[in-house]
């Protein structure tokens, strides 16, 4: 440790220890204890989603949730085109959009935003624009945008002042929008570049473009692609709505894993590193995860060998993260209970307890909104079937 190196017992029962690098970096270290009792319970207290029937609150693909300031909440379903507003005690109060090119129209819309003054905003790709409506009057207007790429979710964001910040992938960065869609600043991602086979040269060749994945390819030439690794480790990130970017990454050496918070335009600012014991995969669950490959692979007609030996003997140490409306940064982990659980630290990196949803099951790529003591998320149900729920944290007995 440095001569400026601080450590104190955590409130949860780790240990932190504080240290300023020769960088000036501040890295905080958070010894976990190995199998901490969850110091906060998510208690569900409104749920909205039917299972049966034609209503708003059937949803068929939720990709963006919001919460608005009176304590209603608005969703973009993607399968409809639509954004739907509901009261705070779950009634429905408006929907607007719907599949089209018009004024107000959406078309492969995948993204939801809040701005600050309390305007839904839409990405909406295949329009080439982002468009605006008021929760209680409707549509507003529409700015011409390209989007360079397309993902499943839209993983830029609004931030507390009014930027929209879009990430890039050539080159690896991000850009920075204000509130008229016009470009004010962009960075370049630190250590971004090319590099290795790109993906559509490894599918021919037979060759996996990253170590997270097998590639495929089809006997008879028709087709190939990737397969994703089960229980491979894979780095998240996160656009916080101060203008910052979080990033996670699962570390073997001491086990657990590390956070990193930076500035857009790439200066590290604070380094996180939770100390905690991996979970290992069960022989049962990386026999059915080879199963389901091989299953998949002969549908595809493609050969279903491969090298087993490249799934890790452990399950990753983080699955996401995101920060709450206060600041505090929610790190979801693997459970031996299968629960979903997160640890929790202050904005200053110090680790202050973990929180347990026993029978929620939040959409693991859509991050949940924490406001106060209100944890707020999409869940999936019987069948598959998608809700919105509002439930309270509260201390654990």
């Amino acid at each position: 440790m440095t001569a400026s190196a601080q450590q104190r017992p955590g409130s949860a029962g780790g240990v932190t220890t504080r240290e300023t690098l020769p960088s000036g970096i501040e890295r905080v270290t958070n010894v976990l204890p190995d199998d901490p009792a969850p110091t906060w319970t998510l208690v569900e207290e409104l749920r909205v989603g039917s299972v049966d029937g034609d209503g708003p609150d059937v949803f068929g693909e939720l990709r963006g949730l919001v919460v608005l300031p009176d304590g209603g909440f608005a969703v973009l379903d993607s399968q409809a085109q639509e954004v739907r507003v509901f009261a705070a005690d779950g009634s429905h109060r408006a929907t607007y959009g719907g599949d089209g090119e018009g004024p107000g129209e959406l078309r492969d819309a995948h993204g939801l935003m809040l701005d600050p003054q309390g305007r839904l905003w839409v990405t909406d790709p295949a329009n080439d624009r982002m468009s605006v409506f008021d929760p209680d009057a409707g549509f507003l207007d529409s700015f011409r945008y390209h989007f360079s790429f397309y993902a499943y979710i839209w993983m830029g964001t609004m931030t507390a002042d009014g930027r929209i910040v879009r990430p890039t992938l050539q080159p690896p960065g991000v850009e920075i929008y204000d509130l008229n869609m016009e470009l004010v600043e962009s960075f370049s991602e630190p250590g971004g570049g090319g590099g290795g086979l790109t993906a559509r040269e490894a599918v021919r060749r037979g060759e996996d473009a990253t170590p997270a994945s097998f590639a495929w390819q089809a006997r008879d030439g028709s087709g190939g692609g990737f397969m994703s690794i089960p229980y491979y480790p894979r780095g998240v990130q996160y656009y916080g709505r101060d203008g910052t970017v979080w990033a996670g990454t699962h570390e073997n050496d001491p086990a657990g894993y590390r956070l990193t918070r930076r500035h857009l335009a790439g200066d590290t600012t604070l380094i996180v590193e939770a100390r905690k014991p991996h979970i290992p995969v069960s022989r049962e669950e990386r026999d059915a995860a080879i199963q389901r490959i091989r299953e998949s692979l002969r549908a595809r007609g493609a050969d279903t060998d491969r090298d087993w030996s490249k799934i890790p003997d452990v399950k990753p140490s983080i699955v996401n993260l995101f920060t709450s409306v206060e600041g505090n940064i929610w790190v979801r982990t693997p459970s031996t209970s299968g629960e979903a659980t997160w640890d929790i630290f202050s904005a200053d990196g110090t680790y202050v307890g973990a929180a347990t949803s026993p029978g929620l099951n939040p959409l693991p790529f859509l991050p949940p909104v924490v406001r106060g003591d209100e944890f707020w998320a999409i869940v999936t149900g019987a069948f598959g079937v998608q809700h919105v729920v509002r439930a309270r944290i509260t201390p654990s007995d």
